[in-house]
């Protein structure tokens, strides 16, 4: 029993000892799994670390790196992080451009126990590239005793994001002080505005609301703009979107406050991905200044100051619209020239201002004789023209018509003229036409009016006359004419004189050349009667090139002469003959033939310039700038509604036309015009000659208006090449415009 029971003793403990290894073994099996396991994540965890887009480091207390990602190395421009813990020894030292930063994050860390998206200048720590970089970072303390044990965090590079900011505070301190205002919206495809993306600050004063306001939304300019001009809106972007060109428009808005506005546009459209609108960026500016001034210009430009009706310029116009009227309709038309009779001798002998009052008088008859429909205009001095539109196809009902209406004139203008105890007996010789929609030109109904009107006045005066097709055998002079000129041209007897140009000071600055031609036996033939013939037969381009060939060569001669050396030539150029001819390559081998300054020598055009292709003519021009060439605009100020058209056109200088000047001294109209053009020419850096200078009174007047350049009968006619330049060495010294009268020649 005893060595049984021993037996069972050790065979109990022989299973307990098994049962034991067992499950130590098992324990054993788990510690290595979890072991594993965790050697595992250990390692997941360090390659995605690895390969995050951030910088993720671990740092001493004491400022060295112990371990850095893949990032983190790019970032300070090191290839492997060996190299770069190698290399870093003190973080606050070497790595921000503010080595006190490094200091401020440590008391933060130490006071919060994190810090996140600090943003800091840095040195890429190889390449010392200084960048910005965002950070966020933590203080790791020992559990149990809570010491500081290291700092460990991620850092970004914001090196762009700091660059857009700094620009975007650039853009908006730059666009502060714009004048106008730069905008960003969207529209759908009927060009309505659905959203505002982006306006600058100029745009709230623009429209007159607050920024507040601008903030809620609702502030589209397409609600803004005036109902008369809302279609012309739309238009302009319906052209530009089609076109595919830039929007380029001007328009009226009414602002939240009453008030009216004129607004230039200037937009580019990208073209929306749904390709149902798009996004428009582009620019505003206010303009109703520029607006009132042009529109100020344009009613003096159009209409006559002292009757207030239409002037020649408006008369053309008008003229323009009823021809095409009759040829639309297939009706006739009635042109009647009105010439006053004995007008010059009320004018003289009673002086300027009572022959005002009965041009004023005369032109309230000439409107009381017509219908309100019917252009009553004043082409200059005493002469009137009127055009009748009729609803008539049939010649004699036209014709019949204006005898009626000239009847009726002639009847009211017989009426005594009075003015305090003055008595003045008037009449008038009438010139009548009826035309239809085959008429050439307004001009063209001039001239044959005109020819009728001096039929009227050669049998008496106080009388009508209806225009006679047998009245144009005359023409045969014009066949003569045209053949003398080509003559001349063939033998050279056209030839430039020189007008002196004067400055404030009163020295000779520079001439205008002036084709003249002298007929051994018509004599003297003004240019206002070949020129014309000249263009219509085509020969213009072969007047042209002689005044440019003599102008060139002239300059040439006086750039040999101390005293004339410098001096500035400007001739007049048909805008027919520049916007056609090959004037600019004969210009530019003349100058090269010749050696001239070209900036010597200024080119007159007219502002018909508009009229032709204004790209190729803009070209042109440019061509002959890059040279030096400069270019006058001739006549400024009869047509200055085309000022707009000439926009883009490189103009240096531009000249008042003469009938402004004539009657500068006393005309308050004339003033405030010429007072108008300058302040225009000065915003635009344009200088200014004033033509035809007859009297000291109109010198003193344009010198207080601020003129910079004179010419005309007052300093001297147009005079040849020797006359010229004794005149320009016996005015070459300085002197004031209030000094003594320069040496002058009488025609």
């Amino acid at each position: 029993m005893a060595a049984d029971a021993a037996f069972d003793f050790v065979g109990i403990g022989l299973i307990l000892s098994c049962a034991l290894a067992i499950v130590m073994g098992v324990m054993a099996t788990g510690y290595r799994t979890q072991y594993l396991s965790a050697m595992e994540e250990r390692a997941n965890t360090r390659g995605l670390i690895e390969n995050l887009s951030e910088g993720v480091y671990r740092s001493s207390l004491d400022g060295r790196q112990i371990s850095a990602n893949r990032a983190l190395v790019r970032l300070n421009g090191y290839d492997s992080e060996e190299e770069m813990l190698a290399c870093v020894n003190d973080i606050g030292r070497e790595w921000y451009v503010d080595p006190r930063r490094r200091d401020e994050i440590r008391a933060l860390l130490e006071r919060d126990g994190r810090v996140e998206n600090i943003v800091s200048e840095i040195y890429r720590h190889k390449t010392r590239e200084r960048i910005w970089i965002s950070e966020s970072s933590r203080l790791v303390r020992h559990k149990q005793t809570g010491r500081p044990l290291y700092y460990e965090g991620s850092v970004r590079e914001i090196s762009e994001t700091v660059a857009r900011l700094k620009l975007e505070e650039t853009f908006r301190k730059l666009t502060s002080h714009l004048p106008g205002a730069l905008f960003q919206f969207q529209t759908r495809e009927n060009g309505r505005q659905v959203a505002v993306e982006y306006v600058s600050i100029g745009y709230y004063g623009i429209v007159e609301i607050s920024q507040e306001e601008g903030l809620s939304g609702d502030f589209l300019l397409s609600k803004l703009v005036h109902p008369d001009d809302i279609t012309g809106y739309m238009e302009g972007f319906r052209q530009a979107v089609e076109g595919g060109t830039l929007l380029d428009h001007e328009f009226r808005i009414v602002t939240p406050r009453g008030n009216e506005k004129w607004l230039r546009m200037t937009a580019q459209r990208e073209t929306s991905p749904d390709g149902e609108g798009g996004t428009w960026y582009g620019y505003i500016s206010d303009i109703s200044l520029r607006k009132r001034q042009a529109l100020e210009i344009e009613k003096l430009a159009y209409f006559d100051p002292l009757t207030g009706l239409p002037n020649r310029r408006m008369f053309v116009d008008r003229m323009t619209e009823t021809i095409h009227q009759c040829e639309r309709s297939e009706t006739k038309g009635v042109l009647l020239f009105v010439d006053l009779d004995n007008f010059k001798s009320l004018n003289d002998t009673q002086g300027h201002d009572v022959g005002d009052a009965y041009l004023v008088d005369v032109a309230r008859r000439l409107k009381a004789c017509v219908r309100p429909n019917d252009i009553v205009a004043r082409m200059g001095g005493d002469e009137f023209v009127i055009v009748l539109e009729t609803t008539s196809t049939e010649e004699a009902v036209a014709s019949a018509l204006a005898i009626a209406t000239g009847s009726r004139i002639m009847s009211s203008l017989r009426e005594p003229f009075r003015q305090g105890e003055l008595r003045h007996n008037s009449s008038a010789s009438i010139g009548m036409l009826v035309f239809d929609g085959k008429a050439s030109t307004p001009d063209e109904l001039l001239k044959r009016a005109d020819i009728a009107m001096y039929r009227a006045k050669a049998s008496g005066r106080d009388a009508m006359a209806l225009f006679q097709a047998e009245w144009l055998d005359g023409e045969a002079e014009r066949f003569l004419l045209l053949a003398e000129l080509r003559k001349a041209l063939a033998e050279g007897t056209l030839s430039l004189r020189y007008q002196p140009q004067m400055d404030r000071h009163q020295r000779v600055v520079g001439a205008e050349g002036l084709l003249r031609w002298h007929h051994p036996v018509l004599g003297a033939i003004a240019p206002d009667r070949f020129i014309p013939l000249a263009e219509q037969s085509g020969m213009i381009h072969s007047i042209c090139r002689l005044v440019l060939g003599q102008a060139v060569r002239q300059l040439a001669d006086w750039s040999t002469d101390p005293s004339t050396a410098g001096l500035r030539l400007s001739v007049n150029v048909s805008v027919q003959s520049f916007a056609n001819g090959p004037i600019v390559d004969h210009l530019i081998e003349l100058i090269e033939t010749y050696g001239i300054d070209p900036a010597l020598l200024t080119l007159e055009i007219t502002e018909h310039v508009t009229a032709g292709d204004k790209v190729e003519i803009g070209r042109r021009m440019g061509r002959l700038k890059a040279l030096g060439v400069r270019f006058a605009l001739d006549d400024f100020g009869t047509g200055y509604s085309s000022l707009s058209r000439l926009k883009g056109l490189p103009f240096d200088e531009l000249k008042i036309d003469g009938s402004f000047v004539a009657d500068i001294d006393k005309s308050e109209e004339d003033q405030a015009l010429v007072r108008t053009i300058l302040a225009i020419a000065g915003t635009l850096d344009l200088k200014v000659v004033a033509e035809h200078v007859e009297t000291k009174a109109q010198q003193d007047f344009l010198l207080s208006a601020g003129c910079h350049r004179f010419q005309g009968y007052f300093y001297a006619p147009a005079i040849t090449a020797a006359e010229f330049e004794r005149f320009a060495r016996e005015n070459g010294a300085e002197r004031s415009l209030h000094a003594a009268a320069p040496a002058r020649l009488t025609a």
